[in-house]
């Protein structure tokens, strides 16, 4: 009378640990750091965050930026992962191994940033400003991944009817936060270019082009 049905259930164990793992390393930042963290809120509508932290010594591999890249590193990761599973199927595989897979592409991505950023740096002796830029992009990054870090928690335990336009939203939010601290960077002269082919130069060298790379390693 009844068929036996063959039900598939992939373990999300691991992406709670995750979770957790990014939790904590938010908690250390607020608890060791709590002006700094408090401050770096204010990006939304100021930029002294910027002034009062650009002097801190050392000025990028110091401990707050060091749990900052973290919690970026694991969460960029999982955004990638979700998006992955959501638009990309074929080749989405529900497992820790991929999810660390991804890891080592997004760790590829900041590293070629980097690189870039230290070639185009020494070739027009920029040294100063790459650090500068490098400094801007931990900040608004850290803050951005702070704030979406909810919307990975409802991506693990929503419904599936929901999944989608709960990761369509996140995503739409990010780049628009992203475009908007941007915005407040160029409008601020926090981004300084004597022409809009500098500019052109910097966003796709430094942004768009370690992008291009992620896309190729994973979809061709």
């Amino acid at each position: 009378m009844f068929e036996a049905l063959n039900r598939v259930v992939f373990t999300q164990d691991w992406i709670t640990i995750i979770l957790l793992i990014v939790l904590v390393l938010i908690s250390l930042l607020k608890i060791n750091f709590s002006e700094r963290f408090s401050k770096l809120f204010t990006l939304f509508y100021s930029d002294k965050y910027y002034t009062d932290y650009i002097k801190t010594k050392p000025f990028l591999l110091n401990t707050f930026h060091f749990i900052a890249f973290i919690i970026i590193f694991f969460n960029i990761s999982l955004w990638v992962y979700y998006s992955i599973q959501a638009f990309l199927p074929h080749i989405f595989l529900p497992n820790a191994l991929f999810y660390f897979q991804i890891l080592v592409v997004v760790l590829i991505y900041f590293i070629l940033r980097y690189t870039i950023g230290l070639f185009f740096a020494n070739i027009f002796e920029l040294e100063g400003s790459q650090k500068y830029f490098t400094f801007l992009k931990i900040s608004n990054l850290t803050l951005i991944m702070i704030v979406s870090y909810p919307f990975l928690i409802m991506f693990n335990y929503t419904t599936i009817a929901l999944y989608k336009y709960w990761l369509i939203f996140g995503l739409v939010l990010i780049l628009f936060l992203l475009f908007f601290r941007y915005f407040l960077m160029f409008k601020n002269e926090r981004l300084k270019f004597n022409n809009y082919f500098y500019i052109i130069l910097y966003l796709c060298a430094l942004e768009i082009a370690p992008f291009i790379v992620i896309y190729k390693v994973f979809v061709d």
